[in-house]
């Protein structure tokens, strides 16, 4: 691993884990890799990331308006606010599974104090987590 680029390096690495995966623990393991596809990026590029507005209508990077809950009138739906709050909700650990008919985990909902929560598809965090990665390390 090159020192001088860790954070891009290790986010490069889990960005491959992810999209090559193919194990039965496909929740915990992605959940696992969010050190390195969520926290990292946030933590040591925040400046790259956009402050992009989440649109009304459609999805960014996989989040829509439909799946988050912002209880807070000035922080809105900018991407840089919505990261910094899945982030600290998956670092803390304030997540609920949400089962299929199987019981399978189908969603997650990632809450950050009492005025924010995403219900996000698996599909969905995992496509936000890597669009995350692909555009602050230009992948």
């Amino acid at each position: 691993m090159n020192y001088d680029e860790m954070a891009k390096d290790f986010s490069t690495r889990t960005k491959y884990l992810v999209e090559n995966y193919k194990g039965e623990y496909e929740v915990t393991f992605l959940l696992n890799c969010c050190l390195g596809l969520i926290v990292v990026p946030k933590e040591k590029d925040f400046d790259s990331i956009p402050n992009d507005e989440i649109p009304l209508q459609g999805a960014l990077w996989g989040l829509t308006r439909q799946d988050i809950r912002v209880g807070c009138d000035t922080c809105g739906y900018k991407l840089r606010h919505v990261i910094r709050r899945i982030r600290n909700g998956i670092c803390h650990f304030k997540l609920e599974s949400i089962p299929d008919e199987d019981g399978q985990i189908s969603s997650l909902t990632i809450h950050d104090s009492r005025d924010f929560d995403a219900t996000l598809t698996v599909p969905q965090l995992r496509e936000f987590a890597l669009s995350l990665t692909r555009h602050v390390y230009k992948l």
